[in-house]
């Protein structure tokens, strides 16, 4: 079979590409002469001996390997997104410090691109994602450029970037531009529960209103667990925040759930007023997925629950009751919500010029715990700095 046959035969090879590149995910770059990948070699011969080709592909077995090499170098570095190629970079080995590491270890550095799970990222994300990459093989693309660098066509500046590079953990104030002029906007790499200071926490929930369990990674169930009282043993006796979460419904009579996306809702932080927070804010944003695997997130879904926390934390200061001058917000509806991580964080600034030009007193901080979401938050801080 060739490259360029009927569609029926091209998904036969297709799917002989997948098992081959799912052979090298397994055993990595240093072990692919052990994958033997019949259907690869034959893509590449095939491919040698177009008008157009390349080289013949060497008949010795390492100039054999490096070949293969290259072209998945070249098919995992073209993907449409960052958040694609890092993960697709990571899973076959190529980002640095990640050629020797194990199939397991390999898969935790793109499950991490992803905000996702280990177990969630290989049930459907890492097998699109290998299809994704022998698609990309077949067809031949080129790497998408590094930003700022010229694409084939002589363009330059508006270009995908490269694979993300982890932002190193911390504090990062980084003057960002605005419509109405230039405001400070920290991000912290750290868990959201950590942070001092900070009048208000916003929580990324479902349109249920159903927190996270108390053992989970995610912000909703972080903030649920540092905010639970616990006794000496350290077990919960009073779950406090998701307590008030439901209290919250009941006195507002918030209609039957699901609510709509992009609904606010406020609990005291329990606990966390140790740490000088004052309010958590709930914004439901995530829907689950029709498939029943996950959810789905509306980048409209999110901006609308940013405008209204803002609007609920400035009614509430005119009020008198509270003085709330920060707010710290997470990359809502990211990871396990559907959206990468840039499109969260530019959504996030985009909601956040209006409610900055009505109010630019506001101190804001974004928070993820995952550096190479950080360096997406940066990346997208980058592009507005004045």
């Amino acid at each position: 079979m060739t490259v360029g046959e009927a569609p029926a035969a091209r998904r036969t090879v297709l799917d002989a590409v997948v098992d081959d590149l799912r052979r090298i995910r397994e055993l990595g770059l240093a072990r692919l002469h052990e994958a033997e990948p019949a259907a690869l070699r034959e893509v590449l011969a095939a491919r040698s001996a177009a008008p157009a080709g390349t080289a013949p592909v060497p008949d010795d077995g390492a100039a054999d390997a490096a070949a293969i090499e290259e072209a998945l170098r070249r098919a995992a570095g073209s993907l449409d997104s960052a958040q694609w190629r890092t993960a697709a970079l990571a899973t076959f080995g190529f980002l640095p410090g990640t050629r020797e590491l194990t199939g397991k270890e390999r898969r935790e550095r793109a499950a991490a691109a992803f905000e996702r799970t280990v177990d969630h990222f290989r049930k459907e994300p890492e097998r699109l994602l290998v299809r994704q990459v022998a698609q990309a093989l077949l067809e031949n693309r080129a790497p998408a450029p590094a930003a700022g660098r010229s694409a084939p066509d002589g363009r330059t500046g508006a270009v995908v970037c490269g694979p993300l590079v982890p932002a190193r953990a911390g504090r990062h104030p980084v003057a960002t531009a605005f419509p109405h002029g230039t405001v400070t906007v920290t991000l912290h790499v750290t868990p959201i529960e950590l942070l001092e200071g900070v009048d208000v926490l916003v929580s990324s929930e479902n349109v249920y209103f159903e927190m996270s369990k108390t053992f989970r990674r995610t912000v909703s169930g972080s903030l649920r667990r540092a905010g639970a009282a616990k006794d000496a043993g350290g077990r919960i006796v009073d779950d406090v925040i998701a307590r008030q979460l439901g209290a919250w419904s009941a006195r507002t009579g918030a209609p039957a759930p699901p609510v709509a996306a992009g609904t606010v809702a406020v609990t005291q932080p329990g606990e966390l007023s140790a740490r000088g927070v004052r309010r958590i804010f709930h914004a439901a944003v995530a829907v689950p997925s029709a498939t029943g695997d996950g959810y789905e997130t509306a980048p409209e879904a999110v901006a609308a629950a940013v405008r209204r926390v803002f609007e609920l934390a400035g009614a509430e200061r005119r009020s008198g009751r509270v003085r709330l001058r920060s707010v710290a917000l997470p990359l809502l509806g990211a990871g396990r919500g559907g959206l990468d991580a840039r499109t969260s964080a530019e959504t996030i600034l985009g909601a956040l010029e209006a409610v900055l030009a009505a109010d630019p007193d506001w101190s804001v901080h974004l928070v993820t715990r995952n550096p190479l979401s950080a360096r997406a938050v940066l990346d997208a801080l980058a592009a507005r700095r004045p």
